[in-house]
């Protein structure tokens, strides 16, 4: 019996979590990720970029963690919409320039084929990725 969309995303931010404390992809996280991977990041306020492949996940990591010190988030909720998950988290860290503390609400869309993520989209308005997947908030 294969795993639900929203089992492989908890992991799968388990180990994004740990890659984001070490600087690097943690073991087993690029596993979860299909070779065509590709992480949308252009909506983001600070450092907007598209990522593709696994080439582009570890860069994405090196990228956050070079910008960011004590980058984390927080899961909030869990979203299901079929083959996508909707994560609304709590995102915070301190800008490595500028020692600017920010936190944020935000939200990221997994779409899961074949037990692999195969896209991230980041939002920074969760009624937006909401929206997306054909969910309105109340």
């Amino acid at each position: 019996m294969s795993p639900e969309p929203v089992d492989i995303v908890r992991r799968c931010l388990e180990l994004l979590s740990e890659s984001y404390e070490h600087g690097a992809a943690a073991d087993g996280l690029l596993d979860f990720c299909a070779p065509n991977i590709r992480v949308d990041a252009s909506r983001r306020v600070f450092n907007p970029e598209i990522y593709e492949g696994s080439a582009g996940v570890e860069r994405s990591i090196r990228d956050t963690c070079d910008a960011w010190g004590d980058f984390h988030f927080i899961n909030e909720r869990f979203i299901e919409a079929g083959e996508r998950v909707v994560v609304i988290q709590t995102i915070a860290g301190r800008g490595h320039a500028s020692s600017v503390e920010v936190e944020l609400k935000a939200a990221v869309i997994y779409t899961v084929r074949d037990d692999l993520v195969e896209l991230i989209e980041v939002f920074v308005d969760p009624r937006e990725a909401l929206k997306v997947v054909g969910l309105e908030e109340d």
